[in-house]
């Protein structure tokens, strides 16, 4: 006799994955609100129009989504339930969305993120993210003067004699195709 898992609607062959996954799913989605809470807090962007809205983000390729609401202008994890706008995509097209190695309506309009529901909240979201400019650099202006601004000088020379920036940019870019 076949002992048949379920998750989310669907039989799941192994249980041992299926339990990882159940238990994992609400640490990866805390993970993902928490991160997108820090960057979003130095920017602070206006997420009340969007308030109380639901969205869920789905990972097509490895099976994850991460449900979350907007709450007093913060994200926070969401239970299963009815959401207003649904964004799918690969890993890789959310790595390149990320990196800003790819612009979300070329996404869009090429088919590879798919926007359901709400499309308002999508095009508010994505102004968000495009008025974010993203330091990679910002923690080492933390540190105390004259140290931070030292090394801070530093790197952007080494970047700049270099082109690192440049062959990271095209090194991710061809990892990242398609």
């Amino acid at each position: 006799m076949t002992t048949k898992f379920m998750h989310q609607g669907r039989a799941l062959a192994r249980p041992f994955i299926a339990t990882t996954t159940i238990l994992m799913d609400p640490v990866l989605t805390a993970l993902f609100v928490g991160t997108a809470n820090w960057v979003l807090a130095k920017h602070q962007p206006d997420l009340y129009q969007i308030e109380g809205r639901r969205i869920v983000v789905e990972v097509s390729d490895l099976g994850k989504s991460f449900r979350f609401t907007i709450r007093r202008g913060r994200l926070a994890p969401a239970l299963a339930g009815p959401v207003d706008l649904r964004i799918a995509g690969t890993a890789k097209d959310f790595c390149r969305l990320a990196l800003r190695l790819e612009d979300p309506d070329t996404l869009f309009f090429a088919r590879r993120l798919v926007l359901e529901g709400e499309t308002s909240i999508g095009l508010h979201l994505k102004n968000i993210l495009d008025s974010i400019d993203l330091d990679w650099l910002a923690p080492i202006n933390g540190l105390p003067a004259p140290l931070g601004p030292r090394i801070r000088q530093t790197i952007d020379r080494a970047i700049r004699k270099t082109h690192a920036d440049r062959r990271l940019h095209d090194v991710l870019d061809r990892a990242l195709q398609p």
